[in-house]
């Protein structure tokens, strides 16, 4: 069985924060924006605005927060519609073959790609810049 899943990618464009863990400013890393020139996927994101969610969850009621065994906090993941289980997102983003990790173009025709359009700021453990193939995904 095949259940639909929701991945974040940011456009060219997006700003990340750079940490610069060697510059201690209090009890944080001290850090600079910087703009990223290609589009990249968010995985193990812990935060999402609310308006953002919102927007998300009319692709799917099944994109919820859950845990799993490879991460050692909670964070936003995909759960399956027919039987509820968490779809870990190393196997969704990191995986070739994976939902997210097309090894072809024709792999990749069968993403689509759904805009939205709201202020974005997110908590994520996992950046994948660049990913290969996302210019086959449908618009």
């Amino acid at each position: 069985m095949r259940t639909a899943v929701i991945g974040i990618v940011l456009p060219a464009g997006h700003e990340v924060l750079e940490l610069d863990y060697d510059v201690d400013v209090g009890m944080h890393a001290a850090g600079v924006w910087e703009v990223a020139e290609a589009e990249a996927a968010l995985f193990y994101i812990e935060r999402i605005p609310e308006d953002v969610l919102s927007r998300l969850l009319q692709f799917s009621q099944h994109y919820r927060i859950g845990s799993s065994d490879a991460a050692e906090e909670s964070y936003w993941m995909n759960h399956c519609s027919f039987c509820g289980v968490g779809q870990d997102d190393f196997e969704l983003y990191c995986e070739p073959e994976g939902a997210f990790m097309p090894i072809s173009a024709e792999a990749a025709a069968s993403i689509q790609l759904s805009e939205v359009i709201e202020p974005f700021v997110a908590q994520a453990a996992g950046y994948a810049y660049a990913p290969e193939f996302f210019d086959q995904a449908q618009r």
